[in-house]
């Protein structure tokens, strides 16, 4: 039961980083981001974050090493697993996972683009503002 649970927690932490980093590396990019970028990723990132609850609670118990630790197959299988599963959410949206890691920084660094975007539609700013914090820090990743 303490293996499991330190496996989820450590899994749990290395999406969470892997969705939310690129926020928090940088707080500008290059370009303004139209309305319409602003709207694809957000829509993105809201997906993302409703769906990682059942990515983990559908997911198999990781096999564990001899040191305790899941071992380098379970994490490689986990990191092509993570790979697949953002990459089916973000295909939805017309983006990639490195377009995303690379643009999205950009994007969310827009404050007043996005507050103008999340006040027009009511429905997705309450979906957006309980996504989970950053864990660098920052809340929903900027």
């Amino acid at each position: 039961m303490i293996r499991f649970r330190r496996i989820h927690i450590i899994s749990s932490f290395l999406i969470a980083i892997y969705l939310l980093m690129p926020f928090s590396i940088m707080k500008a990019h290059a370009g303004n981001p139209s309305a319409e970028e602003i709207e694809q990723y957000v829509r993105a990132r809201i997906d993302m974050g409703e769906n990682i609850g059942a990515f983990f609670k559908n997911r198999e118990r990781p096999q564990f090493g001899p040191e305790g630790g899941p071992s380098m197959e379970a994490l490689q299988k986990m990191t092509q697993e993570i790979n697949e599963f953002v990459g089916s959410i973000l295909s939805k949206h017309g983006l990639t996972i490195e377009k995303y890691q690379t643009r999205s920084p950009g994007v969310f660094a827009d404050e007043a683009g996005l507050k103008t975007f999340l006040d027009a539609h009511p429905d997705l700013k309450k979906r957006y503002e309980v996504l989970p914090q950053s864990p660098m820090g920052g809340q929903r990743g900027h």
